[in-house]
């Protein structure tokens, strides 16, 4: 969760600094400011959201065969950053054991609540003074006359434009000028954009950048709104000479609310501007400054997102989403992972295979993502239909590939499992089982004649094995026992030193698929 913070709180500045500068380009050429900001505070919730969790399903075809493919769009990204190694979990802190993701979650949920009760009460307050307020008409306009609050409009549903009490003292071509410039507020929506700006600092009240966002486009809307008011005829002079009539005023002042008012430095901003003649190399600038925005903004999607288990109070795979996972998958005509929801994750039983005799718990750690509980070097990953619904199962160990299986359905799988169990009341072994048995206790260097699998495993332990081999001596004899619950063949080989016992899978096509060896006398290796 911290790590996820603090990657979201990147992304929203290199955001930020895509807008100032695409911010600056509009002014060169005198186009719309709050665009920019209009889109960067957004994006600064939606890019962090959609690069951890989302992928994209599409299909190809393949000789008559349509094939259904799923890209994470996490995989995509390039920019590392150290915020993908951050896990804090589990971190002790003044010497008690805290665990820092959960204090995360339960702040920013505080914080979005306390945020919530904020606007509420003020919303209140506002509906408790315009009770007070009397209606009138001003120019043509119709208005709510309140004692010492506005210029301002205030309202969503149907905005009103509040005026104070003094500004009906000042002369008739300054209130026109107040009146016009509130009056464009209403007409961009000036409102309706505000408010889903504050919605959206309620949802991640913490991310700083998001608030200094949120400034900007305040500053924005108030920069558009005085180049409308020109537009429309307003003389330069007298609407800036207004502005600084209003700002000397000791009106009461409504927070987030579009008013004519601001801070003296701010007004003393916006009437420089309004002053300022065009510069030179305005296209160049312009240029410059969209390039920069461009490049910065494709950056902040480029950044590698922290492994998204550490969402904590973002849950990615809800109870019911689990359930586009369960099913089953076929290993081969005798051997089956099946997956079913168990205690908020999945629970994986495999039929048929030695190296998991007991069922085991994933726990999701990303889009379409888990991995094994106690066990986070074993990652399974789930590749997903345009439905929304997983086609096959992949399980990583360390990053190798241990299996990519296809979903099988139910008519299926029940075969496999009868064919499991037939095979262990026939007690006979596979066809060619002796002669991968003899091929095995020769113990070649190739891989010849072995799974892919198997081959890499006896060339990881090699040292291990001579060395269990040169303890336990040459074969004197072998024979079969039978076939265990995993459907293996089993033989009992005599050595010169003790005996060992083997079991072995047989591919249809006589490939050695598995083999396991155990001697009490010593640890041997599993292949």
């Amino acid at each position: 969760m911290v790590a996820w913070m603090l990657y979201t709180v990147l992304v929203a500045f290199a955001l930020a600094v895509a807008g100032f500068m695409a911010e600056r380009a509009a002014k060169w050429r005198g186009a719309s400011t709050r665009w920019p900001w209009v889109a960067s505070m957004p994006g600064s919730l939606a890019v962090p959201v959609i690069m951890a969790c989302a992928s994209m399903g599409f299909s190809a075809s393949a000789v008559g065969e349509k094939k259904v493919a799923s890209l994470v769009l996490s995989d995509a990204t390039s920019i590392r950053t150290p915020l993908t190694q951050i896990h804090l979990d589990n971190v002790s802190a003044y010497g008690r054991s805290i665990n820092i993701d959960a204090l995360a979650a339960d702040v920013w949920v505080s914080a979005s609540a306390l945020m919530v009760l904020a606007l509420s009460l003020g919303m209140v307050w506002v509906s408790r003074q315009k009770r007070g307020w009397r209606g009138g008409t001003l120019h043509g306009e119709r208005v709510r006359i309140a004692p010492d609050t506005g210029p301002v409009v205030i309202g969503l549903i149907r905005p009103q434009i509040v005026v104070p009490e003094w500004l009906l003292q000042m002369s008739r071509v300054q209130q026109e000028c107040a009146l016009a410039h509130e009056r464009s507020h209403l007409d961009a929506r000036d409102p309706f954009v505000i408010a889903i700006a504050v919605g959206l600092l309620t949802l991640m009240p913490w991310n700083a950048v998001l608030w200094w966002q949120f400034s900007r486009l305040r500053r924005a809307m108030e920069m558009d709104c005085d180049a409308r008011v020109l537009r429309g005829g307003c003389n330069v002079s007298t609407y800036c000479e207004t502005l600084l009539h209003v700002g000397q005023q000791k009106s009461r002042h409504i927070p987030l609310l579009p008013a004519m008012s601001d801070s003296v430095s701010f007004l003393e901003l916006r009437i420089r501007r309004m002053l300022r003649k065009p510069g030179k190399w305005v296209r160049v600038r312009f240029a410059a400054c969209i390039g920069l925005s461009v490049g910065v903004a494709a950056a902040a999607t480029q950044v590698i997102p922290p492994d998204a288990s550490h969402l904590g109070a973002l849950p990615i795979a809800g109870s019911a989403a689990l359930d586009r996972y369960a099913g089953f998958y076929q290993i081969s005509p005798m051997s089956l992972i099946s997956v079913t929801r168990a205690d908020g994750g999945l629970s994986v039983a495999i039929s048929g295979q030695m190296a998991a005799p007991e069922p085991f718990h994933l726990v999701n750690t990303g889009p379409d993502q888990f991995e094994v509980q106690g066990n986070d070097t074993l990652a399974v990953r789930f590749v997903m239909d345009a439905s929304g619904r997983a086609i096959r199962l992949i399980a990583t160990q360390s990053g190798r590939v241990l299996l990519d299986q296809p979903r099988a359905d139910e008519a299926n799988a029940q075969r496999i499992n009868e064919a499991l169990v037939a095979r262990i009341k026939a007690q006979k072994p596979f066809p060619g089982s002796e002669k991968a048995l003899r091929l095995l206790l020769s113990d070649p260097d190739g891989g010849a004649g072995m799974s892919p699998g198997l081959a890499w495993e006896r060339q990881q332990q090699k040292t291990m094995r001579e060395a269990y081999l040169a303890r336990i001596g040459a074969v004197q004899s072998y024979a079969f026992t039978g076939v265990n619950e995993f459907g293996a063949d089993t033989y009992l080989v005599k050595r010169k030193n003790g005996e060992e016992t083997i079991m072995l899978v047989v591919d249809e096509d006589g490939t050695l698929a598995n083999a396991v060896r155990y001697s009490p006398m010593a640890s041997p290796p599993k292949t």
